[in-house]
């Protein structure tokens, strides 16, 4: 795997990890981290190292802190009403919420673009990373556009915001016609942010209800992981041994 090379853009960072070598006929697998910025903090030697054919590309922000609060909470959430949905953030006073449609359409257009011109990538395995309010995305993304990306890995996903609103989008999905992979990995400890006593014991219960509806209702085969003994921000890191074999592995489709 050459070095990790960071090109920066209007408002975002693009961190990239390309594998040494020759590309397969069809390009490399690749595969998206939301929170790039966190999560190639988060990437080690013997991550890149166990899967020596796989194209990473962090899509971060423009900003040397690991997460932009405000921007993820305004891309990675859904919108809901008429127009762009974009609304104030009804659980963070302050911040803006609802524009993941929007987002997503610069994650496939633009950002997409300037992550493959580094390298050949293989069209047909693409594979989508987010965690916590990027696990939220990564949700939204698999259920309104199933065809964007060829698997999906939702780690943490933050049921717990606007809990209904995700279920009107997946309630709207429906059973989809050719349900792609999803990999949903979260930890036994993990509570929210600010939230008293001590962590639970057991992953979160609203989590594994929606994942389970997930099979039920909309006909996908969730891969479900609990990390023994993670607290939230320990999932990024915890869920890496998992998703990028995941992703290695897409095979085309």
């Amino acid at each position: 795997m050459s070095q990790t090379v960071v090109a920066s853009g209007p408002g975002h960072r693009l961190f990239l990890a390309v594998p040494r070598g020759a590309p397969p006929a069809a390009g490399w697998p690749i595969l998206y981290l939301l929170d790039g910025n966190a999560a190639f903090d988060f990437l080690t030697p013997d991550h890149l190292a166990a899967v020596p054919g796989l194209m990473l590309a962090g899509i971060g922000y423009d900003t040397d802190r690991q997460f932009a609060r405000e921007q993820r909470t305004l891309d990675f959430t859904a919108p809901e009403g008429p127009g762009d949905g974009i609304r104030p953030d009804p659980v963070h006073p302050g911040r803006l919420a609802g524009g993941a449609a929007q987002f997503l359409d610069r994650l496939t257009g633009p950002l997409r673009a300037a992550a493959e011109a580094a390298a050949p990538v293989d069209p047909t395995r693409r594979t989508l990373w987010g965690h916590s309010f990027g696990g939220l995305f990564t949700l939204y993304a698999l259920l309104t556009r199933p065809g964007a990306f060829a698997r999906f890995a939702a780690i943490s996903p933050s049921i717990w915001w606007d809990e209904a609103l995700i279920r009107r989008v997946a309630d709207g999905a429906g059973r989809l016609a050719s349900p792609p992979p999803l990999l949903v990995a979260l930890g036994d400890r993990e509570k929210r942010s600010g939230s008293d006593g001590p962590p639970p014991d057991g992953p979160a219960p609203a989590t594994m209800r929606f994942v389970a509806d997930l099979r039920d209702r909309n006909g996908l085969s969730p891969q479900v992981h609990v990390l023994p003994g993670l607290v939230h921000i320990q999932t990024i890191a915890g869920s890496l041994p998992l998703a990028l074999p995941f992703a290695a592995d897409a095979v085309p489709g």
